[in-house]
Protein backbone atom coordinates (compact mmCIF):
# COMPACT_ATOMS: atom_id res chain seq x y z
CA UNK A 1 0.00 0.00 0.00
CA UNK A 2 1.31 3.79 -1.16
CA UNK A 3 1.14 6.28 1.44
CA UNK A 4 -0.45 8.41 -0.98
CA UNK A 5 -3.82 8.08 -3.42
CA UNK A 6 -3.04 6.75 -6.94
CA UNK A 7 -5.13 6.97 -9.94
CA UNK A 8 -3.40 4.68 -12.34
CA UNK A 9 -0.28 3.27 -13.17
CA UNK A 10 2.12 2.51 -16.25
CA UNK A 11 2.61 -0.82 -17.13
CA UNK A 12 6.34 -1.64 -18.63
CA UNK A 13 7.97 -4.23 -20.34
CA UNK A 14 10.96 -5.05 -17.78
CA UNK A 15 13.98 -6.38 -20.24
CA UNK A 16 15.87 -3.53 -22.26
CA UNK A 17 16.20 -5.94 -25.12
CA UNK A 18 12.71 -6.14 -25.73
CA UNK A 19 12.01 -3.24 -25.24
CA UNK A 20 14.41 -2.32 -28.51
CA UNK A 21 12.71 -5.46 -30.40
CA UNK A 22 8.73 -3.69 -29.65
CA UNK A 23 10.48 -0.40 -30.65
CA UNK A 24 7.89 3.08 -30.09
CA UNK A 25 5.41 5.11 -32.20
CA UNK A 26 5.84 8.96 -33.14
CA UNK A 27 4.48 9.37 -29.50
CA UNK A 28 3.83 6.27 -27.35
CA UNK A 29 6.78 3.13 -26.73
CA UNK A 30 5.00 0.32 -27.56
CA UNK A 31 6.32 -1.41 -24.80
CA UNK A 32 4.03 0.32 -22.07
CA UNK A 33 0.86 0.92 -21.59
CA UNK A 34 -1.13 3.55 -19.06
CA UNK A 35 -3.73 1.55 -16.89
CA UNK A 36 -6.32 3.65 -15.18
CA UNK A 37 -8.25 2.82 -12.05
CA UNK A 38 -11.89 2.72 -11.51
CA UNK A 39 -12.63 5.68 -10.16
CA UNK A 40 -13.87 5.58 -6.11
CA UNK A 41 -17.43 5.84 -5.32
CA UNK A 42 -19.08 6.77 -1.91
CA UNK A 43 -22.59 5.91 -0.47
CA UNK A 44 -24.06 9.66 1.03
CA UNK A 45 -27.42 10.94 1.63
CA UNK A 46 -29.03 13.68 -0.65
CA UNK A 47 -30.42 16.41 2.17
CA UNK A 48 -31.46 19.27 -0.25
CA UNK A 49 -31.66 20.37 -3.83
CA UNK A 50 -30.00 23.73 -4.12
CA UNK A 51 -31.21 26.19 -7.66
CA UNK A 52 -28.90 28.83 -8.47
CA UNK A 53 -29.77 30.98 -11.65
CA UNK A 54 -27.21 31.63 -14.42
CA UNK A 55 -26.31 34.95 -16.70
CA UNK A 56 -27.98 33.82 -19.20
CA UNK A 57 -30.76 33.01 -17.44
CA UNK A 58 -30.63 29.16 -16.86
CA UNK A 59 -31.49 27.82 -13.60
CA UNK A 60 -29.07 25.05 -12.38
CA UNK A 61 -29.99 22.41 -9.74
CA UNK A 62 -27.79 21.41 -7.19
CA UNK A 63 -26.94 18.34 -5.19
CA UNK A 64 -26.39 19.32 -1.22
CA UNK A 65 -25.37 16.17 0.50
CA UNK A 66 -23.85 15.06 3.64
CA UNK A 67 -20.14 15.77 3.53
CA UNK A 68 -18.17 12.60 2.30
CA UNK A 69 -14.32 12.10 1.52
CA UNK A 70 -13.73 10.74 -1.84
CA UNK A 71 -10.41 10.51 -3.80
CA UNK A 72 -8.55 13.04 -1.15
CA UNK A 73 -11.15 15.48 -0.32
CA UNK A 74 -14.20 15.98 1.41
CA UNK A 75 -17.29 17.36 -0.88
CA UNK A 76 -20.56 17.97 -0.31
CA UNK A 77 -22.52 19.58 -3.50
CA UNK A 78 -22.39 18.44 -7.07
CA UNK A 79 -24.32 19.73 -10.05
CA UNK A 80 -27.63 17.92 -11.11
CA UNK A 81 -27.11 19.83 -14.82
CA UNK A 82 -30.76 19.73 -15.52
CA UNK A 83 -34.57 18.89 -15.01
CA UNK A 84 -34.06 15.63 -17.70
CA UNK A 85 -30.77 14.90 -15.89
CA UNK A 86 -33.06 14.62 -12.52
CA UNK A 87 -35.96 12.63 -13.51
CA UNK A 88 -33.58 10.07 -15.49
CA UNK A 89 -31.22 8.94 -11.87
CA UNK A 90 -35.27 9.13 -10.28
CA UNK A 91 -33.77 11.72 -7.68
CA UNK A 92 -35.59 12.55 -4.25
CA UNK A 93 -34.37 14.66 -1.57
CA UNK A 94 -33.61 12.30 1.66
CA UNK A 95 -32.22 9.15 -1.12
CA UNK A 96 -29.14 7.31 -0.61
CA UNK A 97 -27.41 8.52 -3.58
CA UNK A 98 -24.00 7.07 -5.23
CA UNK A 99 -21.02 9.95 -6.07
CA UNK A 100 -17.53 9.76 -7.28
CA UNK A 101 -15.57 12.44 -8.88
CA UNK A 102 -15.28 12.80 -12.69
CA UNK A 103 -11.81 12.59 -13.85
CA UNK A 104 -11.07 12.78 -10.66
CA UNK A 105 -11.83 16.05 -9.81
CA UNK A 106 -15.57 17.13 -10.46
CA UNK A 107 -18.16 15.59 -7.80
CA UNK A 108 -21.46 13.93 -9.94
CA UNK A 109 -23.77 12.04 -9.04
CA UNK A 110 -23.85 8.68 -10.51
CA UNK A 111 -27.05 7.17 -9.57
CA UNK A 112 -29.75 6.73 -6.58
CA UNK A 113 -29.11 3.38 -4.30
CA UNK A 114 -32.05 3.79 -2.33
CA UNK A 115 -35.38 6.05 -1.71
CA UNK A 116 -36.78 6.73 1.66
CA UNK A 117 -39.85 5.38 2.23
CA UNK A 118 -42.83 7.75 -0.08
CA UNK A 119 -39.74 9.60 -1.25
CA UNK A 120 -41.44 11.96 -3.90
CA UNK A 121 -39.69 12.74 -7.57
CA UNK A 122 -37.74 16.26 -7.12
CA UNK A 123 -39.72 18.95 -9.45
CA UNK A 124 -37.93 21.87 -10.74
CA UNK A 125 -39.59 25.40 -9.74
CA UNK A 126 -41.91 26.99 -11.63
CA UNK A 127 -40.58 30.55 -11.17
CA UNK A 128 -36.82 32.07 -10.45
CA UNK A 129 -35.89 31.50 -7.28
CA UNK A 130 -33.92 34.83 -7.52
CA UNK A 131 -36.83 37.66 -8.71
CA UNK A 132 -40.10 35.25 -8.80
CA UNK A 133 -40.90 35.51 -12.34
CA UNK A 134 -42.21 32.52 -14.39
CA UNK A 135 -39.75 30.02 -15.30
CA UNK A 136 -39.73 28.68 -19.02
CA UNK A 137 -38.90 25.77 -20.79
CA UNK A 138 -38.74 26.16 -24.23
CA UNK A 139 -39.39 23.30 -26.85
CA UNK A 140 -36.50 21.40 -27.72
CA UNK A 141 -34.34 22.30 -25.03
CA UNK A 142 -32.94 21.26 -21.49
CA UNK A 143 -32.61 23.98 -19.68
CA UNK A 144 -35.42 26.06 -17.74
CA UNK A 145 -34.54 29.88 -18.01
CA UNK A 146 -36.11 33.28 -15.82
CA UNK A 147 -36.64 35.36 -18.77
CA UNK A 148 -36.58 38.76 -16.29
CA UNK A 149 -34.08 40.80 -17.84
CA UNK A 150 -34.02 42.86 -14.49
CA UNK A 151 -33.37 39.42 -12.71
CA UNK A 152 -30.70 40.10 -9.88
CA UNK A 153 -29.26 36.75 -10.01
CA UNK A 154 -28.57 37.09 -13.62
CA UNK A 155 -27.30 40.99 -13.17
CA UNK A 156 -25.01 39.20 -10.13
CA UNK A 157 -23.51 36.18 -12.45
CA UNK A 158 -22.74 38.43 -15.63
CA UNK A 159 -21.02 41.29 -13.71
CA UNK A 160 -18.72 38.22 -12.43
CA UNK A 161 -18.17 37.61 -15.54
CA UNK A 162 -17.56 40.55 -17.00
CA UNK A 163 -15.12 41.39 -14.16
CA UNK A 164 -12.81 38.14 -14.29
CA UNK A 165 -9.92 37.16 -15.92
CA UNK A 166 -11.43 35.43 -18.83
CA UNK A 167 -13.31 39.41 -19.34
CA UNK A 168 -12.00 42.60 -18.58
CA UNK A 169 -9.90 41.48 -15.68
CA UNK A 170 -10.97 44.07 -13.00
CA UNK A 171 -8.91 43.51 -9.47
CA UNK A 172 -10.67 44.14 -6.20
CA UNK A 173 -14.51 43.70 -7.61
CA UNK A 174 -15.13 39.90 -6.64
CA UNK A 175 -18.08 37.60 -6.19
CA UNK A 176 -18.48 39.13 -2.41
CA UNK A 177 -17.94 42.73 -3.05
CA UNK A 178 -20.82 42.69 -6.14
CA UNK A 179 -23.25 40.93 -4.58
CA UNK A 180 -22.93 43.93 -1.86
CA UNK A 181 -22.82 46.41 -4.33
CA UNK A 182 -25.90 44.94 -6.34
CA UNK A 183 -28.06 44.55 -3.29
CA UNK A 184 -27.87 48.54 -2.56
CA UNK A 185 -28.64 48.97 -6.40
CA UNK A 186 -24.93 50.77 -6.82
CA UNK A 187 -24.18 48.47 -10.18
CA UNK A 188 -27.68 47.97 -12.55
CA UNK A 189 -25.47 47.23 -15.96
CA UNK A 190 -21.79 46.51 -16.28
CA UNK A 191 -21.45 50.26 -17.26
CA UNK A 192 -22.21 51.17 -13.54
CA UNK A 193 -18.62 49.56 -12.97
CA UNK A 194 -16.88 52.58 -14.34
CA UNK A 195 -18.90 54.97 -12.35
CA UNK A 196 -18.45 53.67 -8.87
CA UNK A 197 -18.83 56.08 -5.87
CA UNK A 198 -15.86 55.19 -4.38
CA UNK A 199 -16.74 57.34 -1.35
CA UNK A 200 -19.52 55.13 -0.61
CA UNK A 201 -17.51 52.08 -1.70
CA UNK A 202 -15.42 52.93 1.55
CA UNK A 203 -17.87 53.52 4.10
CA UNK A 204 -19.64 50.03 3.71
CA UNK A 205 -18.85 47.09 5.70
CA UNK A 206 -15.33 45.22 5.62
CA UNK A 207 -14.19 47.92 2.95
CA UNK A 208 -12.72 50.93 4.31
CA UNK A 209 -10.70 53.57 2.31
CA UNK A 210 -7.81 51.65 1.63
CA UNK A 211 -9.29 49.24 0.12
CA UNK A 212 -11.41 51.62 -1.84
CA UNK A 213 -8.00 53.10 -3.43
CA UNK A 214 -7.19 49.89 -4.30
CA UNK A 215 -10.27 49.04 -5.97
CA UNK A 216 -10.15 52.39 -8.21
CA UNK A 217 -6.65 51.25 -9.42
CA UNK A 218 -7.20 47.67 -10.39
CA UNK A 219 -9.95 49.64 -12.83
Amino acid sequence: TLPFDIDGAVIKVNDFEKRRILGSTAKFPKWAIAFKYPPEEKETKLLSIEVNVGRTGVLTPTAVFSPVLIAGSTVSRATLHNEDFIKEKGICIGDTIIIRKAGDVIPEVVSVKEHIPDAVPYRMPEICPSCGAKAVREDGEAAIRCNNPDCPAQLLRMLIHFCSRDAMDIEGLGDALLNKLVEQNMIKTAADIYSLDFGKIAEMDKMGKKSAENLKKGH
